[in-house]
């Protein structure tokens, strides 16, 4: 049995952030309903790099769902989407704030045909506010939320710098299936459904730790660092002879093992690096003295001798290191993946593991339109309808 087994999740999203979200749900069980424009599906299915005409970018975050290809402008499409939510427990949309309303399938209109529906909405700057109707994506909510400006190098010559995947989009997206949890254990306990609202730039709002504090109590402007970490030094980025990799003190009141993992122990006696903010002091010249002892070594030696002093590593690897490593793939975070017209090609595995209910791929991601007789059928409409409504442009 799975986790969210029974539960249907109506799936009005496009893109990346949203759609994620209802791909969790739907690794643990949920049957979730795509809905699709009938001209030409998901936008995600058209961006660059493409094989065969079919975009890479659809396939990460669709897989275990179905498609139904519907033109929400017309009124018989409408129709449909009403009927879908009658049998519905959850409707996750990320249109910009307003269009909803203006289609007419907004919260409001949803609860009118299912009194206990839960609605999930994902913007860039969320539901309300003077900025709610701006568009957004990822580097952009970065930017809004602060975190932009305080990734990257030190200034004056680092500048701020965006993560390297569409971080805020993917962050929302998990922040939208907690709240989908929290509504669906309150409707268990009261009956009732409720409206969801997050928005990219809260979400990344939430992420910045300790900066509003650093700022409010102590007057200090949370500024770039690098790899480093304000808790501690050495917490840094090294090269080693053949790659980069990071390293750090696993006991931040006593870096001596530190110190005599490096060949250095005299360090570890220096009253002058004793404490953290002391080390932090002298960071430049520590940070050349451990550079120069890993610029000695193969990331492998490191790893062994940090092993032996029980201090922290990691090497910085790339996706083609990620792909083989054998942590990664003991934990089954790449699995094997086929999708007609592109191959068989490596994907992301399911990150949460659970004891009783662990999550499953079932399905690949679906070709636009591909569930929808399935589903139309089981809503009641004959294979005649179906052609017509086909016929007429409604459905794909």
């Amino acid at each position: 049995m799975n986790a969210l087994e029974g539960i249907r999740v109506i799936d009005l999203s496009t893109s990346y952030s949203a759609p994620i979200a209802t791909m969790q749900l739907a690794d643990f069980g949920a049957e979730v309903i795509k809905i699709e424009n009938v001209k030409a599906g998901d936008g995600s299915r058209s961006w660059n790099p493409c094989i065969n005409g079919q975009s890479i970018h659809f396939l990460y975050m669709n897989r275990n769902k179905k498609s139904v290809a519907l033109n929400l402008k017309s009124e018989e499409g409408k129709k449909i989407l009403f009927e879908l939510v009658k049998g519905a427990d959850i409707v996750v949309e990320n249109y910009r704030p307003g269009v909803t309303k203006k289609l007419g399938i907004d919260y409001e209109a949803l609860r009118a045909v299912k009194p206990d529906i839960i609605m999930a909405s994902l913007s860039g700057y969320g539901q309300t506010g003077p900025y709610a109707h701006r568009g957004a994506y990822s580097n952009l909510a970065e930017a809004q939320s602060g975190l932009m400006y305080i990734t990257g190098w030190p200034a004056p010559e680092g500048k701020p710098t965006a993560s390297g995947v569409a971080f805020g989009d993917s962050v929302a997206g998990m922040f939208l299936v907690q709240g989908i949890m929290y509504a669906l254990y309150y409707r268990e306990k009261t009956g009732k459904g409720q409206y969801i609202d997050v928005s990219m730039v809260d979400s990344l709002v939430a992420l910045l730790q300790h900066c509003f504090v650093q700022y409010s109590l102590l007057g200090q402007e949370p500024e770039r660092i690098g790899d480093r970490d304000l808790s501690d030094y050495p917490y840094d980025l090294f090269e080693a002879k053949d790659g980069y990799c990071q390293l750090g003190n696993s006991t931040p009141t006593d870096w001596s093992r530190f110190a005599e993992a490096i060949g250095r122990p005299d360090l570890g006696e220096d009253p002058a690096y004793k404490t953290s903010v002391q080390r932090w002091e002298h960071i430049n010249e520590l940070h050349d003295i451990v550079q120069d002892w890993a610029s000695k070594h193969t990331r492998k030696e490191i790893e062994t001798i940090f092993s032996e002093y029980g201090q922290l590593y990691a090497p910085v690897l790339k996706i083609s290191e990620v792909l083989e490593d054998e942590q990664i793939l003991f934990r089954e975070m790449v699995v094997d993946m086929e999708y007609e017209g592109m191959g068989k090609y490596k994907d992301k595995g399911i990150p949460v593991k659970m004891s009783e209910t662990p999550g499953q791929i079932r399905m690949m991601p679906p070709h636009l339109g591909e569930h929808t007789d399935e589903i139309l059928a089981g809503l009641g409409y004959t294979a005649e309808q179906i052609g017509a409504l086909r016929a007429e442009g409604t459905v794909r």
